[in-house]
């Protein structure tokens, strides 16, 4: 004998379909895939090479930004001297830019191949 369910009316929240907004699902898309992030980056690489010379522009990579602290990687140990002389321009450049008012501290690696 099958369980018995209750009545729900044809106006009953449960049985619609649940709506959203267009904007909300293309945020969620972009968060959950990532492209807002690519963006970010982008931005982030364009200031900083602005603070350096042109040498050290295909020099360097952002990484992830965690609690207010950027990551920074340098192609090999003379870029990543250059870019620790430049760390306190690089900062106030970056908390210049509304957009990246809360980092708080930069620290450059050196990247793994």
């Amino acid at each position: 004998m099958p369980s018995p369910t209750p009545f729900q009316p044809p106006g009953d929240p449960a049985t619609k379909p649940r709506v959203r907004r267009l904007g909300s699902l293309v945020n969620q898309l972009m968060s959950r895939r990532g492209y807002a992030q690519v963006s970010v980056n982008e931005q982030l690489q364009q200031t900083i090479a602005t603070v350096l010379s042109e040498s050290l522009h295909s020099c360097f990579q952002v990484g992830n930004l965690r609690g207010g602290v950027l990551q920074i990687y340098a192609a090999d140990s003379v870029t990543l001297q250059e870019l620790n002389f430049q760390k306190r321009v690089i900062l106030k450049r970056l908390q210049k830019e509304k957009a990246f008012q809360n980092i708080v501290d930069v620290r450059f690696r050196i990247q793994s191949a």
